[in-house]
């Protein structure tokens, strides 16, 4: 018989997918209100689940508040029919930050191959998209460092902590990253993409379910990392 926290939290994640699936529904019938409604509920979901299931550490504090500035960035991006994309995407750059400060807690190992892999991606992607960033440009090279740093973090863990733990916050990051990259392509990359494609429902359902994916992966991460240590506990 399933433990009481172990039922609870396979439920959290149970309600997390039917809130994305509900948002799915909301593109595909072109609903605002149902997106509005529906979108914040698989992060809030998927922070309890990290809070209520993980060990109390550091590890887990940061991803949670990670995931709180993952749901402001959500909410600025779904605020109106255009959305608030610069303040959604200050959010998220946060978010991020707290991702690889969560995975500092691991391991401060250099590992300079696999900060190289990183971030030439994102190097690589900003260079593809520069004629269609204009103003933007700068704002979003940050953001791509950032989030660069966070996939090289959490490459590096890999080999320090359970393999599980090390395998699912780095397929994490690269399909968090997968989701970001499709966004700018689709705001960025009219001079790549056509239009028709860009804003097409299909693509919108790729954006979220690699970007729910991702968040999934990574608070998963935390579940399955095992106990705390000395060093990396907190109180509560």
């Amino acid at each position: 018989m399933l433990e009481p926290v172990t039922r609870s939290s396979s439920l959290l994640v149970l309600l997390a997918l039917a809130s994305a699936l509900t948002f799915g529904a909301g593109v595909v019938l072109d609903l605002h209100w149902l997106r509005l409604v529906s979108k914040p509920w698989p992060v809030v979901l998927l922070g309890l689940w990290v809070w209520r299931a993980a060990p109390r550490d550091r590890y887990r504090t940061w991803l949670a508040a990670g995931l709180a500035c993952s749901l402001a960035g959500d909410m600025f991006l779904e605020a109106s029919p255009r959305g608030l994309f610069l303040p959604g995407l200050v959010s998220f750059l946060v978010a991020h930050v707290l991702y690889v400060l969560a995975y500092l807690v691991d391991t401060r190992e250099l590992r300079p191959g696999r900060a190289l892999s990183a971030y030439a991606y994102g190097a690589g992607l900003v260079v593809v998209l520069w004629p269609g960033l204009g103003p933007m440009a700068v704002p979003v090279a940050v953001y791509a460092a950032v989030i660069c740093t966070m996939l090289y973090r959490a490459a590096a863990r890999w080999g320090v902590v359970p393999e599980a733990s090390a395998r699912l916050a780095l397929g994490g990051a690269l399909t968090f990253a997968a989701s970001d990259s499709l966004i700018a392509v689709g705001r960025f990359g009219g001079h790549l993409v056509d239009e028709g494609l860009r804003t097409s429902t299909p693509w919108r359902i790729a954006i979220m379910t690699t970007y729910w994916l991702g968040q999934w992966a990574i608070a998963a991460s935390a579940v399955t990392r095992g106990p705390r240590t000395a060093i990396d506990a907190v109180d509560g």
